[in-house]
């Protein structure tokens, strides 16, 4: 949380080149994530410690989907099981789909099919 997101975060000016979109992009995900899903919302488990913030799940999702990871791969940066890197995972990618995708997501045009086509037949 200090390093990117408190006022004088250590990697405030790489936020960008870290997740590949500008902070502010982010923090409007997240707070459509966190009204979505509860999940994304911090609280205690069943033993009375504090898991894992909405916060950390989302830099967790995204971080895979910026790098092309699989779950296991950051476990011991940020200390997160496999486990907790797929929930987040999953429900981050719903809940982006269901709070942005009336807005943001469409069905291809028959313009943007021939397109791709033609982009993957000339790639082999």
């Amino acid at each position: 949380m200090a390093d990117y997101f408190a006022p004088d975060a250590l990697f405030a000016d790489h936020f960008r080149r870290c997740f590949r979109m500008c902070k502010t992009f982010f923090v409007r995900l997240y707070h459509g994530v966190r009204s979505y899903d509860d999940y994304f919302i911090l609280k205690k488990d069943v033993v009375g410690m504090i898991g894992f913030s909405g916060y950390q799940k989302c830099t967790a999702a995204l971080r895979m989907l910026a790098y092309g990871t699989v779950a296991d791969s950051w476990d011991e940066y940020l200390r997160m099981s496999e486990s907790t890197y797929g929930d987040a995972m999953v429900r981050f990618a719903t809940a982006v789909v269901e709070v942005f995708g009336p807005q943001y997501l469409r069905e291809p045009t028959v313009a943007n099919t021939e397109r791709l086509l033609t982009i993957s037949e000339a790639r082999g």
